[in-house]
């Protein structure tokens, strides 16, 4: 975790991280895909959601050209529009959350009244400024007593509501957590089969009921084939590296049998 630790001012707003830069528009994209399932199968492994089909920093990046498309006869003259799918010095669900796209929640992660929490935040910055609009939120208080989401994560990475240790996350331990954080293996009774990212808090939220059980991300690995042509249909993972998620699948393969 140590990037955060880089410039953190420059998270404090976007005039501070992109000074010049007036005005953000913030987009979700629906990460409610499956993976398809052979009948038979050796070993399970689990996927979060959003990894799963096209990478979803190439999809950001080819709508938000077409948005600029669109409106650049609007834009100011030497505008130099950034966009930012899910990556650079930006706080995506805060500036969500007061775009009233929705609200956060327990878990620590945006709420949509539709969507649940089902998607992926993208950002376009633009130097233009132009008029806000966003629609109310006063009347959407997610969350109420519930804590299905902070009891059910396997690694109690939750301190409290609305306080997560990534560190302890399995998405963090799964994806980016260097070697000296995580030296050993995880167990396969916390880790439920997860080899890249986990959607456990996603799974339980009330707000994500709609959309059935948790289906999407589980596939069916026996070689290394099958694990490379997951990489291939699913370009996410290669976040991770091959011999990461090998590694992961065979502490998997090894706890199970």
């Amino acid at each position: 975790m140590s990037f955060l630790e880089r410039n953190p001012h420059r998270r404090r707003s976007i005039s501070d991280g992109y000074p010049g830069y007036r005005t953000a528009v913030l987009a979700l994209l629906p990460s409610d895909k499956k993976l398809p399932i052979p009948e038979t199968a050796a070993i399970k492994v689990r996927v979060a959601r959003y990894a799963v089909g096209e990478d979803y920093h190439c999809v950001f990046e080819e709508r938000f050209k077409s948005v600029l498309n669109e409106i650049r006869p609007l834009l100011q003259k030497g505008d130099k529009p950034l966009i930012k799918p899910d990556h650079g010095a930006i706080l995506e669900k805060s500036l969500a959350q007061q775009a009233g796209l929705g609200r956060i929640g327990r878990h620590t992660l945006l709420i949509h009244r539709k969507m649940g929490t089902r998607f992926t935040i993208g950002v376009l910055l633009l130097k233009t400024p132009f008029s806000s609009w966003r629609p109310p939120l006063e009347d959407f208080m997610p969350c109420g007593s519930c804590t299905l989401c902070l009891d059910s994560c396997p690694t109690e990475a939750f301190s409290g509501p609305f306080r997560l240790d990534a560190r302890k996350c399995l998405s963090y331990l799964t994806i980016e957590s260097p070697k000296s954080e995580n030296p050993g293996k995880i167990p396969v009774d916390v880790a439920q089969n997860w080899i890249f990212g986990c959607d456990i808090c996603q799974e339980v939220c009330p707000y994500n009921a709609p959309s059935g059980a948790f289906s999407g991300g589980e596939a069916i690995v026996r070689s290394p084939t099958d694990l490379i042509r997951l990489v291939k249909e699913n370009p996410s993972l290669q976040r991770a590296g091959f011999p990461a998620l090998w590694k992961r699948y065979e502490e998997i393969r090894g706890q199970s049998g």
